[in-house]
């Protein structure tokens, strides 16, 4: 009997992963200002009788220099690529933005200085996996979701009567895989026309048979921050590797890498995508706790699914120094353009450095 699996991707228009966009957007200007910028930063978005609202908190270094000038350039930078200007529910020129945020707490930066014995940003477990099973290493049903997605954001993007909310969800093992495709829309788009037009774009992504269900509610004309509430960090699992794959740690966006939420998910990923790459195990996954405040993990767990690769595993994890100075120095993590990260799960694309096959 086939397994039954389902994974849901989102789309950047949706409300939560505009709001990560904004704190990764903030995160990034940071370090452009200051490498050793240290950023903890969510963001609060909602749709309001006067147009919009956006809340940024948290604790940013001052070398950061992030002023209310420049915040207000970035949270519109953030709006006007995620939202159509054309879809009134929230009006891009009537958005009041908030600034609350502060410095950082002296406690946790002098825990995680700038040195070879660099600290934790925080306690926490953090998860990386890879499988052989599909060309970006990531599990299948999720790979396809995200697929999916990816070729419908080309598609809001360019369909005037589509705004840039939109979800996909795919289930596989049953008799035939089920896809259910919610995109926001004007009031006078053609259904039918369009549900042509993503049946087309599935094929190219699911060889078996399937079922297209298209805004299984009905019409979705109230979509992004207007029809729903924003947060940072809220679409954890979307984020990562699907429900197939255990969640650790915290939310990756708006951190900066001193956060092993974000720095170390990342190299357990680079770890569990080499191991299978380099054929010591067909699928990996990886575990990696640390205290605040301390460079050695407190654990190192890789779990090879019953694969057997005797001493060459441990031969090869010496590459991997997984203390949290080696990992942003190892992958480039102060040199990274995280309002990109935010986009389509942090895992996967083939441009990122804790995507890179090593030459071991």
């Amino acid at each position: 009997m086939n397994k039954i699996i389902t994974a849901e991707t989102v789309s950047p228009g949706h409300p939560d992963k505009i709001a990560d966009l904004i704190s990764d957007s903030v995160l990034t200007e940071a370090l452009s200002n200051n490498k050793s910028s240290k950023v903890a930063v969510e963001t609060f978005i909602t749709g309001t009788d006067k147009g919009g609202l956006v809340v940024v908190g948290g604790e940013i270094s001052e070398v950061a220099k992030i002023n209310n000038k420049k915040l207000n350039r970035i949270v519109n930078e953030a709006l006007s690529r995620t939202i159509k200007s054309n879809f009134s529910d929230f009006d891009l020129s009537k958005v009041e933005i908030i600034n609350v945020l502060t410095p950082q707490s002296e406690e946790i930066r002098l825990a995680v200085e700038d040195d070879e014995d660099q600290g934790a940003g925080d306690q926490g477990i953090m998860v990386g996996f890879a499988t052989n099973s599909t060309d970006s290493f990531m599990p299948e049903t999720f790979d396809k979701a995200r697929k999916i997605q990816i070729a419908l954001w080309d598609i809001q993007n360019s369909n005037p009567l589509l705004d840039l909310d939109s979800k996909v969800q795919v289930t596989t093992g049953c008799e035939k895989t089920k896809v259910v495709v919610s995109t926001q829309h004007k009031p006078e788009v053609n259904i039918e026309d369009l549900s042509v037009e993503i049946n087309n774009l599935i094929q190219n992504f699911v060889n078996e048979d399937f079922n297209l269900d298209l805004n299984p509610s009905g019409s979705f004309t109230k979509g992004g921050p207007a029809g729903d509430t924003g947060l940072t960090g809220r679409k954890i699992v979307v984020d990562a590797y699907g429900p197939t794959v255990p969640v650790g740690g915290g939310a990756f966006s708006g951190k900066d890498p001193s956060k092993v939420d974000r720095s170390a998910a990342y190299a357990a990923r680079h770890l569990a995508k080499n191991i299978v790459a380099h054929e010591l195990a067909t699928k990996c996954l990886v575990r990696v706790a640390y205290a605040i405040g301390k460079a050695e993990p407190y654990e190192i767990t890789v779990d090879t699914f019953g694969d057997n690769p005797g001493t060459k595993l441990k031969d090869f994890m010496k590459s991997f120094d997984m203390r949290p100075r080696s990992i942003i120095e190892r992958l480039h993590l102060l040199d990274v353009d995280y309002k990109e990260d935010s986009l389509f799960s942090h895992f996967g694309h083939p441009d990122r450095t804790w995507e890179q096959i090593e030459d071991l």
